[in-house]
């Protein structure tokens, strides 16, 4: 995978500071593509400018969001690091592990990796959205890492495996996995029926239901055929019902 498919994202960033210090990292390690997802702060900023020194040029051309699922949504594959396991049954894997996972995956796939703010990092809501979530190994008196660090570790850990070999052969005939979007809107469309039927029992439970069946699906890994052909069967099935309530 090249670093050219990989964007960072970080979500309710406070610190024009750290942001500046992850467009060092990045530049330093051949990234390119920063995204910001409601930033609590002015934006642009002449400190995360300022900081940057000779990565402005990142700086200058970061994106900004109102939500992290438009900001996923041109992706094949996201990731979320964060200091803490969550109560939900979500994948949880270590940096080793998934910077190994990502350099052996297909160089067309588009990779999100998504940073929490410094103040509470990401809620459970965001890492619904998100295929896989990581953590860091740290010293076990102190496991939060300064967001800028994180980031550093990430883009660091990924260069180092980059360019040690060759370029992968890539098979033509693989499955395309399906990008944030598609998968998306099948979610909206299968919560939607759900919710139409009554599934979601008791009514307070609904959020933490609705990340559940998210995170199965995330598991799947799915292509954007095996999408397609889920949303299908959700329509013939609702088609059918409809038909016969007639």
């Amino acid at each position: 995978m090249s670093s050219n498919n990989i964007s960072i994202i970080l979500v309710d960033t406070q610190l024009p500071e750290n942001i500046g210090l992850v467009a060092r990292s990045m530049y330093n390690f051949g990234f390119s593509d920063l995204r910001l997802v409601n930033p609590k702060l002015d934006w642009p900023s002449e400190k995360a400018h300022a900081v940057s020194v000779d990565a402005k040029s990142i700086i200058e051309s970061a994106k900004v969001y109102t939500t992290l699922r438009e900001a996923l949504s041109d992706s094949t594959l996201s990731i979320a690091y964060t200091a803490r396991k969550r109560d939900m049954s979500k994948q949880f894997t270590d940096n080793k592990s998934i910077i190994k996972e990502i350099h052996d995956e297909r160089s067309n796939d588009k990779l999100a990796v998504v940073f929490g703010g410094e103040a509470s990092g990401l809620t459970n809501d965001h890492l619904s959205l998100v295929t896989r979530c990581v953590t860091i190994d740290t010293h076990e008196n102190f496991s939060s890492l300064n967001l800028s660090h994180a980031v550093n570790v990430f883009c660091y850990s990924i260069f180092s495996l980059m360019y040690d070999d060759d370029e992968k052969v890539v098979d033509e005939n693989s499955l395309t996995r399906g990008n944030q979007n598609e998968l998306m809107h099948f979610f909206d469309h299968i919560e939607k029926e759900l919710e139409n039927r009554g599934f979601f029992q008791p009514e307070e439970k609904m959020p933490k239901m609705k990340q559940n069946l998210r995170n199965i699906f995330h598991r799947a890994d799915l292509s954007d055929r095996e999408i397609a052909t889920l949303r299908g069967v959700v329509t013939v099935l609702s088609d059918y019902r409809k038909t016969e309530e007639i």
